[in-house]
């Protein structure tokens, strides 16, 4: 009987875990749609053209970003009111580096990524949510590959220039964030397994932000892939 009411007590738990991690993947993908609107139809003709004239700008956006994963990873244990401002904080960052990518898109890529993005988001999360496998081994290898294609990409922007090489760094991003979003949502139920009750709220906002970087790189890769056809 104890050990019954113990598995409802998990069981109920988890699912509130996963409530909240969503609350704030969507707190997050908000701001950054509310951001991306502003500056592309309010305020397009006085943003944009000082990000464009000044690539140092948007590179320091983009270090500012990096720093602030740095940021939540390391208070994910702490101080969650620090990781949900730090969260804030990147999302609204992120609303306005993927304005300026979706400025050099038509609306029609823009609109087939985004549905396309959300049905792969839903189908890979069920799937990282439901099966019983292990995949650990798998994510540890895809997060590896993040790196190789950060590298590649770099490179590609810095010294080759090549478009067929873009395109590919494009569906590799698609292919590898897929995996990571059923991952990410499979390492949250093990967090919890491994916390249980006593589970962080910098927790839940550090498995939003990881959910939340799988579908921003997926549906910018996606965005690419589209703005070619």
């Amino acid at each position: 009987m104890d050990q019954q009411h113990q598995t409802i007590e998990n069981t109920t738990g988890l699912a509130k875990f996963y409530s909240k991690v969503y609350g704030y993947l969507g707190l997050g993908l908000g701001i950054s749609a509310l951001i991306s609107y502003l500056v592309l139809n309010v305020f397009a003709e006085s943003v944009l053209p000082v990000i464009f004239g000044n690539p140092l700008l948007f590179w320091g956006m983009w270090i500012a970003q990096l720093v602030l994963v740095v940021y939540l990873g390391k208070n994910a244990f702490n101080d969650s009111a620090k990781s949900l401002i730090g969260f804030i904080a990147y999302s609204a960052l992120t609303g306005v580096t993927i304005s300026v990518t979706l400025a050099m898109y038509n609306q029609q890529a823009i609109v087939r990524a985004f549905v396309t993005t959300a049905i792969m988001f839903v189908g890979m999360s069920l799937l990282g949510v439901f099966i019983k496998k292990d995949l650990s081994a798998i994510g540890h290898a895809l997060y590896s590959l993040v790196i190789g294609v950060i590298i590649a990409t770099l490179i590609n922007i810095f010294f080759l220039k090549s478009a067929p090489v873009d395109y590919f760094i494009s569906y590799s991003m698609v292919v590898i964030f897929s995996g990571l979003i059923a991952y990410d949502n499979q390492k949250i139920k093990l967090i919890y397994q491994e916390n249980g009750a006593k589970t962080a709220s910098g927790l839940a906002v550090y498995c939003a932000l990881s959910l939340y970087l799988d579908i921003v790189n997926l549906f910018l890769a996606l965005v690419r892939i589209f703005g070619r056809d």
